[in-house]
């Protein structure tokens, strides 16, 4: 939802400026400024009527699960002003330009303050590229490791986000779900209870238990120790300090542990 917010509310607001601008040069040109109605109507078939009605759909497509308040209810009424004054109705009602310029700038205003009480998130083009990437390692590591792939995603999102700290953590979370992944392929027994920890020496013992008698076992059996060792280093680095409480992280540690993880996963998904 992040990355669509922006442009709805700039869409909505463009249309309101517009609205307001055309109504108020309509006003203008057909002398209409005085209070009240004034003397300036708007013909619905007008291209300023039918601009401002265009408009209202624009902003009702827009303002879909966005939470505008009263907003939304406001821009059907002048919408429904316009089809009023349609002349091919037995009475259509007189559209003053006035009246639908006061109805624009009522619910521009009442848009100016929604945006005063909302947050928006601005994301620097340098850590913008982290943010919502599904794949944030690439397809061939989310297929060769499904259940890690949520945690990859949100690792980088809230790298993204300035939350370094909540980064180590989901990358660390990745991990610890490769690593099942692994330890299953090994034939490796995992209890509900199992740490990382007890999940690496039962790793271990597995992979001293692997054929080597030929060059291909035995290449095979050191890429497992390798991985092995690098998964262990992984977990006293990095691992055991994220679950302590009173860790923290800044962004140049946190992209410095992503980009050593990403190296250990790619190997990982060689085995």
């Amino acid at each position: 939802m992040l990355d669509h917010w922006g442009y709805k509310f700039l869409g909505i607001g463009t249309a309101l400026g517009y609205m307001e601008l055309d109504l108020q040069n309509h006003r203008k040109a057909t002398g209409g400024s005085t209070v009240g109605h004034g003397t300036s109507t708007i013909d619905p078939d007008h291209p300023v009527a039918k601009f401002v009605k265009a408009k209202c759909d624009e902003i009702l497509k827009l303002s879909f699960d966005c939470e505008l308040g009263t907003i939304p209810r406001n821009i059907r009424r002048v919408h429904v002003k316009l089809l009023q004054a349609n002349p091919r109705l037995p009475q259509p009602i007189p559209l003053y330009t006035n009246d639908l310029l006061e109805d624009v700038t009522l619910i521009k205003n009442d848009f100016l303050y929604l945006l005063s009480k909302r947050l928006f998130y601005y994301l620097p083009s340098e850590t913008a590229e982290f943010y919502g990437k599904p794949d944030l390692f690439g397809e061939n590591i989310t297929k060769k490791f499904p259940k890690a792939r949520d945690d990859l995603e949100r690792a980088g999102n809230c790298l993204a986000l300035g939350e370094p700290t909540a980064c180590v953590l989901h990358l660390m979370r990745a991990m610890e779900a490769i690593i099942e992944r692994l330890a299953r392929k090994l034939r490796v027994t995992i209890n509900p209870r199992d740490t990382w920890g007890a999940i690496l020496v039962n790793m271990d013992t597995a992979i001293k238990a692997l054929p080597h008698a030929k060059a291909r076992e035995q290449r095979k059996k050191d890429l497992w120790s390798e991985c092995r060792a690098n998964l262990f280093h992984v977990k006293n680095a990095w691992r055991d300090p994220s679950m302590h409480p009173r860790r923290n992280y800044d962004e140049k540690q946190a992209r410095q542990i992503l980009a050593t993880v990403r190296v250990f996963v790619e190997q990982l998904a060689t085995l």
